[in-house]
This record gives structure tokens, C-alpha cells and sequence, in this order.
């Protein structure tokens, strides 16, 4: 991996979760990319020792909001559902490369929900709740990754993932004073461990990489315990221009410039949340993206990306708002 394709690698270390919200409402996982690599899924290559970087990211997720109709319904059936347009996450994130083997990347997210709106009940007669947008940091993730070999001759990389959640985001307060609901909050209130494993196969300009990643929840504030998350992903990736633009007549260099562009399915099983021992059950399930996207780089120190992620299989639990897709946009330094 030459020192350009390093800097893809840091586009994993801005995602870890930064706070494990209600399903279809978070932000997703992700830690790297090799040669020509994913943007989302995890591959197996590591920073090289001594290796640094950073970067800035921000994923947003908007949703089909749910009409007051089904609201105002589920308040008469005594139902908890929830309807919220869009979520926004932007990430600041450092990496850093102990070893060939082995890489750490430390991540803290800024979270964004608009239009939370729920039915309630006044006086008997169902109606809905306009709530306020709720913002604030959220709990900084730190993840390692840990390659088990060399490649090998037929050109394929394992490595193991693991982390650590920790409770650094904000309570957010209503107008009244009075706490967020926890499902809603930017910080879950508690630590959560994750653990999963990578792969990854070069086939000359071309990669195809695979990851499983799990995140065990624990309850956290307001006795609120948003379900585990399971990601799984894989993706196809090509490098298809790797050429020098025109001479820098002011030092006598070269530009250079690398495309890759990539395409992915992310998918992302979630459990029921838990609030006071009790499951919700308009809350949990499966769903897939897929990811067609592009990144590139720039003097073999900057690299600019990005992702729209189109929702191609929706199993979520009971009543919850349908993602209308996801997008991911980033920038990044090698140093």
C-alpha cells in the first residue's frame, strides 16, 4: 500500500459508532481502506508504523416522516412511536499507526436530529407532538485493528477489530428543562464494547473486501438500552486513473491524482431497544444500503470522498419511518 492509498485507510477511523441510536436513525461503522478500497466496509490493511492521520466527515440519514395519521393512531393503541426526518452526524478523527500490524483511530461525533414528532394523548383525544431538534456531541469511540499476516501469495489480508465506546456525549434538555428521552440523546450514558473481523483480496486495480462488526450495547441513561448492532458489509472498489495532471512549473513536479471508484452493500441488524426492562417493539430489524461512491486523491497527502447509500432491503420492527437514503462526505490528511 503506497503512501496515497494510506490516506484512504483514515476514512474508516472517523466512523466507529459514535452513539448506538434508535434503527435507521444512527450513524454507521466503518474503519479503512486499502488499495482502490471501500469507503464504508472495513478492510484488512493497516497503517503502516508511524503513520498519522486525520480527517473531518459527516453523514446524514433522511427519512420518510411518518403522517400525523398513523401517529395519532398509534397513541390510541398505546403505542411509543416515534417519527424522525433526519439525522446528521459530523465526525473529527485521528489515526495513528503503532505497528505495520496494528492501528488505532480515535473518533468524536457532533449528532443532529430534526423533526422528532410523536402522537400522544390529550384529554382522551389522540394529537401530535412537535418536539424540538436535538444536538450535541457524542460518545467518542477509540477502535483498533489488528492484521493477523502478511498478505499472502494469492493476495488475500485478515485482521481482527476491537473497541471501546465511551460515555462522553452531552444530556440534552428540552425548553422545559426536563431530559431528552435516552433513545434521543447524543450520548447513551454508558460504555459499549465491539469486536469484528476483516478481509480483503487484491486483484491487480481492482479489491473486494468484507467485514462483520458487533457492537454490545448496555443500558445506559434513563434506564434506556438501545438494541445491539450487528454490520455486515462488502464491497467491490477499482482504481481506475492513476496519472500525474500537469507540471507545477513553480517546483518542476507533478500533480498526482488517483480515482477510485466503489460500490457496496452495507447492511446493518439491529435488536429491540429495552426501556425500564420493557422491548420496544416499533424499534429493531434489517436493513441494507447500497453504495455506489467515489474517492480522490491528491499529492499523495489529501483525499476527498463521496457516498450516497440507497436503502434495497427494509426489515425493520412495527412502525418506524422508512430511510430514504444515506449520504457520506469527507476529507482527509496523510502525515
Amino acid at each position: 500500500m503506497n503512501k496515497a492509498n494510506r490516506i484512504s485507510l483514515l476514512f474508516g477511523l472517523i466512523l466507529p459508532l459514535s452513539s448506538p441510536l434508535v434503527f435507521a436513525d444512527h450513524p454507521s461503522v466503518t474503519f479503512g481502506a486499502s488499495q482502490a478500497g471501500p469507503l464504508i466496509t472495513i478492510p484488512a490493511a493497516t497503517l503502516p508504523a508511524g503513520q498519522w492521520s486525520t480527517g473531518l466527515r459527516t453523514e446524514r440519514v433522511t427519512r420518510a416522516p411518518l403522517s400525523a395519521t398513523v401517529l395519532e393512531q398509534s397513541a390510541l393503541n398505546g403505542e411509543d412511536v416515534h417519527s424522525v426526518n433526519e439525522l446528521t452526524t459530523h465526525y473529527a478523527s485521528l489515526a495513528f499507526g503503532i505497528s505495520d500490524q496494528l492501528t488505532i483511530g480515535l473518533t468524536l461525533p457532533y449528532i443532529s436530529r430534526e423533526g422528532i414528532r410523536e402522537g400522544a394523548l390529550h384529554h382522551g383525544n389522540p394529537e401530535v407532538h412537535d418536539h424540538q431538534d436535538a444536538d450535541g456531541l457524542g460518545d467518542a469511540t477509540l477502535l483498533g485493528q489488528y492484521q493477523l499476516a502478511k498478505p499472502d501469495k494469492n493476495n488475500i489480508q485478515l485482521a481482527i477489530l476491537a473497541g471501546i465506546q465511551f460515555a462522553t456525549g452531552d444530556d440534552e434538555l428540552t425548553e422545559g428543562g426536563a431530559l431528552v428521552e435516552g433513545e434521543f440523546q447524543p450520548g447513551s450514558g454508558t460504555w459499549h464494547p465491539m469486536v469484528g473481523l476483516s478481509a480483503s483480496k487484491v486483484f491487480g486495480q481492482h479489491n473486494i473486501d468484507a467485514n462483520l462488526l458487533y457492537l454490545h450495547t448496555r443500558e445506559g441513561s434513563q434506564q434506556t438500552r438501545i438494541g445491539s448492532l450487528l454490520q455486515y458489509n462488502v464491497a467491490w472498489s477499482h482504481r481506475f486513473s492513476d496519472h500525474a495532471t500537469d507540471e507545477n512549473h513553480d517546483h518542476g513536479e507533478h500533480l498526482h491524482v488517483k480515482w477510485d471508484a466503489v460500490i457496496e452493500l452495507n447492511g446493518e441488524r439491529r435488536a429491540k431497544n429495552e426501556v425500564q426492562g420493557l422491548k420496544e417493539m416499533h424499534s429493531g430489524g434489517n436493513l441494507i444500503y447500497l453504495s455506489p461512491g467515489i474517492r480522490v486523491m491528491v499529492a499523495d497527502r489529501w483525499s476527498l470522498h463521496v457516498s450516497v447509500g440507497i436503502p434495497v432491503f427494509d426489515a425493520t420492527t412495527g412502525t418506524q419511518a422508512e430511510v430514504d437514503y444515506r449520504t457520506n462526505i469527507g476529507i482527509a490528511l496523510n502525515f
